[in-house]
């Protein structure tokens, strides 16, 4: 059994200009970066005990979430045995730019596929439903993941990024 909602017409643009971060410390020293416009959240702080801006600043992550598609699937997390709605195939752009290497430091693309999930009992017109999903995820990772994460990466590698200003 598989129940497979239409893919949303529009996905979520992102974020415009680019920005800058700021962590500022209790006794008034700041770093400043960059920030990504595709970056969803501003890890700006203010008030940072001394001794914890270096593990602030290695804390640092950047991310853009895009939507997966919505199918109807049997999981183990499900005791009742039941089908539920589940999200597979999300995607999410992800850079941690101060991170210990080696961990990137450059905008790399997540797939999140799906938590202990599966279709089962497909019939010859579910089957073609559930290549139709992978077709319409295939798409959104093409023409709006790749891209973004392409811009990303080329918007990383002119140097805007660099090493935080100010003074530790």
């Amino acid at each position: 059994m598989i129940s497979i909602p239409p893919a949303p017409a529009e996905f979520p643009e992102l974020p415009g200009p680019a920005r800058r971060w700021t962590l500022t410390s209790v006794d008034g020293h700041t770093l400043s970066g960059y920030l990504p416009p595709w970056a969803g959240d501003d890890p700006s702080e203010h008030h940072v005990p001394v001794d914890q801006l270096a593990h602030r600043l290695a804390d640092i992550h950047h991310s853009a979430r895009f939507p997966g598609q919505t199918a109807t699937v049997y999981t183990a997390a499900d005791r009742s045995g039941r089908p539920s709605e589940q999200e597979i195939f999300s995607c999410t752009l992800d850079c941690t730019p101060y991170a210990e290497l080696p961990d990137p430091r450059v905008p790399v693309a997540n797939v999140h596929l799906c938590e202990e999930s599966w279709f089962i009992d497909l019939d010859p017109e579910g089957l073609l439903q559930v290549a139709d999903l992978l077709r319409a995820q295939a798409d959104l990772l093409d023409r709006k993941v790749r891209p973004a994460l392409i811009a990303a990466r080329e918007d990383w590698a002119s140097g805007t990024h660099s090493e935080p200003q100010g003074s530790p």
